[in-house]
């Protein structure tokens, strides 16, 4: 017991670590069923006869990654003696504890999808022992304990495997009158098996950030700190390089818009071949409206030219996506040009489509390898 209260006292001042982490705080529900044992020096029967069954249903809310209360009824059998511990009876009782829960796995790094994860409790509680045929009714208290380990069935489902020891007054269900203030106690221990249930499941998480580390561990907070603002500035930086490359990428599509409309009032009626490079936002198969000047430019020489026709031939950039996704892309890509032709009024028969995902790259510029390539013939 000693060494249990040690542990426990060694998980509270590590519960006070510095880790931001995406957590949300909420309820849980759990139900168990197990065994109870009772050990006592007054016992003089078979030990075996000690065992009876046990339940526990619990309500919890976990405050932080690592720290939780849960309120939980115990019951309904347990042991009792005669006077002479010679003889074994059964009472019925009901506890209601309050306990605080500790899981000590994420205490050193919060992983929400972890498989196993074990915890420590420490809480106290009342019993109501019901009247039996030896003795009247009966309150008392009791000091919980225990280790649990919890299996991760999905987001919402854990089986809980958990023994603990509730200490009680040997006043509760034996009749021993020395030890401490005149008691002693029984050690009840019990083994549990159930299923606990995440009733907030769903909610959008939100950053926890509990207060500084204890001092034996001042350094890995620096050094935790440390890492958190390198990701910050790491973070900072790629935002300015995203925002810079849009506003390029804005001026280039209306420099292109700009030309296209110059090229749309000033191009002359030519015979094919003619090629046009419709091009598209990342991981975007819908055309741009400042591209369907290329589109009106492409169904009025096909218009002027009868007998011409055109092949139009999809790509992906291969910076971006899966091989997988970017065939699909450069397909859509290719098609999404071929109606625009085709509800523009040009036969179907006189398009050809080809798509050749991310395994051709028509330019060393990713954003120019996300285009439709048409060319009239």
């Amino acid at each position: 017991m000693k060494r249990l209260f040690v542990i426990i006292i060694a998980t509270l001042a590590l519960a006070f670590s510095a880790k931001a982490q995406e957590f949300t705080p909420g309820w849980n529900l759990s139900a168990q069923g197990g065994v109870n044992y009772t050990a006592s020096d007054l016992w003089q029967i078979d030990n075996l006869h000690h065992f009876t069954s046990d339940a526990q249903i619990a309500l919890g809310y976990k405050f932080s990654p690592w720290f939780g209360l849960r309120g939980a009824w115990n019951g309904p059998v347990g042991s009792f003696p005669n006077n002479e511990g010679t003889e074994m009876g059964i009472m019925h009782y009901a506890q209601l504890g309050l306990d605080a829960m500790f899981d000590i796995a994420n205490l050193f790094n919060y992983n929400p999808t972890r498989f196993l994860s074990p915890y420590l409790f420490l809480g106290g509680a009342g019993n109501y022992r019901f009247e039996t045929t030896n003795d009247k009714a009966v309150f008392g208290p009791a000091i919980r304990a225990g280790l649990g380990f919890a299996i991760r069935l999905d987001d919402v489902a854990r089986i809980l495997l958990e023994v603990h020891d509730n200490a009680l007054s040997n006043k509760f269900n034996t009749f021993d009158d020395k030890g401490l203030f005149g008691t002693s106690w029984d050690d009840n221990l019990a083994a549990l098996i159930g299923l606990q249930f995440d009733l907030t499941s769903g909610r959008a998480a939100k950053p926890v950030v509990d207060p500084g580390y204890a001092a034996p561990i001042a350094v890995a907070a620096e050094a935790e700190a440390a890492r958190l603002a390198a990701e910050r500035a790491a973070a900072e930086r790629a935002a300015a390089e995203r925002a810079a490359a849009e506003r390029a990428a804005a001026e280039r599509a209306a420099a292109e818009r700009a030309a296209a409309e110059r090229a749309a009032q000033q191009r002359p009626v030519v015979a094919a071949p003619v090629q046009e490079s419709i091009y598209f936002d990342l991981n975007k198969s819908v055309l741009k409206n400042d591209q369907i000047a290329k589109i009106d430019h492409l169904v009025s020489v096909l218009r002027q030219n009868p007998a011409a026709t055109i092949t139009i031939s999809g790509y992906a950039d291969k910076a971006t996506g899966t091989a997988n996704r970017n065939m699909t892309l450069s397909e859509q890509r290719a098609n999404a040009v071929k109606k625009a032709l085709t509800d523009a009024g040009i036969a179907a028969n006189r398009i050809t489509t080809e798509f050749y995902g991310d395994t051709q790259q028509v330019s060393g510029v990713p954003e120019q390898n996300r285009v439709a390539v048409c060319i009239t013939k």
